[in-house]
């Protein structure tokens, strides 16, 4: 990258490379075939890679839906043109009734008060909402408990401006081998939800559980829609379980910046904000213009490395909120302004985000999610 895409600016940034956005998502398609329909989390600003361009180049690739957390998020995208279908996965909150209408977006639904205002809504507007009821069969978070769905599925058949148009359940643990009697549990009550409401008369149109990892670890063909997040944007190590054979994901984001400051540092020296980095050697020492404000977490302090000149350089002393210091003295011909590679590739060397979150001890959603806004993002086709 030129430095002069930054001469106004902090030359700071990340790469989203829309090219390997696309390259995961034909993999999925490929894995789940045809029939079965393939829904994008792009919630949570695509994880931070940025929900409306990724949706466009999803869009543009055939992808069937998008996931959303919470409505606002899906009349982002309607505002920008994205047409595929949008589920609301969190739902709505009370007084959003209208604007789910408005901009044609398919609410998750758990509780019968939503349903009846949505309803109430829809008649008024002499409409039908489509909906998905999500049953919880284990994740304890959303959806109405498996032991109450034939009270649910009764209670239900008065709003006549509801369309039950899909059922699901959130898995817990297909990341995890050793929990796939919990995983297989779920799917079991969850089979069970499904037989209750179309025995009931119900005729969802989408049935689906599956997360990346049981995209990948539990194939059903009682299902016909998944709904990949992490895996689309080429997380691998800390998504799917360790007893099967990981698809060949790309990283989408990667994370530069540019030395700022070259400083010889004496043996014995303490850096950073609590001293808790000593140099052991006559050292050379630079400035990064990132932080944790950034997103850079500071729980990497003395831990994590960068890329520079394509070798290793460890970060030293604490990561504070715009500054960030690394040991450069066994990098060959540093100099400043020579861009670093904080995420990402640099010929054979190579950090991802779940190494990054395994370092501060979360996972690569949390890292990618946790970059803030006043890191640009750089879009690669």
């Amino acid at each position: 990258m030129d430095n002069s895409s930054f001469a106004s600016g902090r030359p700071t940034w990340a790469e989203i490379d829309l090219s390997a956005l696309a390259h995961n998502y034909r993999l999925i398609r490929k894995h789940v075939g045809g029939d079965v329909k393939i829904l994008a989390a792009v919630k949570a600003n695509a994880y931070g890679h940025g929900a409306v361009e990724c949706a466009h180049r999803l869009e543009s690739e055939g992808c069937d839906w998008f996931g959303v957390a919470l409505p606002e998020e899906g009349i982002e995208l309607r505002s920008d043109g994205i047409t595929r279908p949008i589920l609301c996965l969190g739902g709505f909150w009370s007084g959003q009734e209208s604007a789910l209408l408005q901009h044609g977006l398919t609410p998750v639904v758990y509780r019968l008060d939503m349903i009846e205002a949505l309803d109430r809504q829809a008649h008024a507007a002499n409409a039908i909402a489509d909906v998905h009821v999500k049953i919880d069969t284990g994740m304890g978070r959303l959806g109405v408990r498996a032991g109450e769905v034939r009270e649910f599925c009764d209670a239900v058949t008065r709003f006549k401006n509801i369309r039950i148009d899909g059922l699901m359940t959130h898995l817990a643990a297909a990341d995890d081998e050793s929990k796939e009697q919990f995983t297989n549990d779920q799917l079991s009550k969850f089979d069970e939800a499904v037989a209750i409401f179309r025995e009931r008369g119900f005729r969802p149109t989408f049935i689906h559980a599956a997360n990346s990892a049981a995209t990948f670890a539990k194939r059903r063909t009682t299902d016909n829609l998944v709904r990949p997040g992490g895996s689309l944007y080429g997380f691998v190590g800390d998504v799917f379980p360790a007893n099967i054979d990981a698809p060949q994901l790309r990283p989408v984001m990667s994370l530069h910046t540019r030395v700022a400051l070259l400083k010889k540092v004496p043996r014995g020296e303490k850096l950073g904000y609590g001293c808790t980095f000593e140099t052991q050697r006559d050292s050379l020492i630079a400035t990064l213009p990132i932080g944790y404000d950034d997103g850079y977490r500071r729980a990497l302090s003395n831990k994590s490395r960068v890329i520079v000149r394509e070798q290793f350089a460890p970060v030293v002393g604490r990561v504070s909120m715009d500054l960030t210091l690394i040991d450069v003295t066994d990098i060959d011909g540093v100099s400043l302004d020579d861009e670093v590679v904080l995420l990402g590739h640099d010929g054979e060397s190579f950090i991802t985000a779940e190494v990054l979150g395994e370092l501060a001890g979360t996972i690569s959603y949390e890292i990618t999610c946790g970059f803030s806004g006043r890191v640009p993002r750089l879009y690669k086709e």
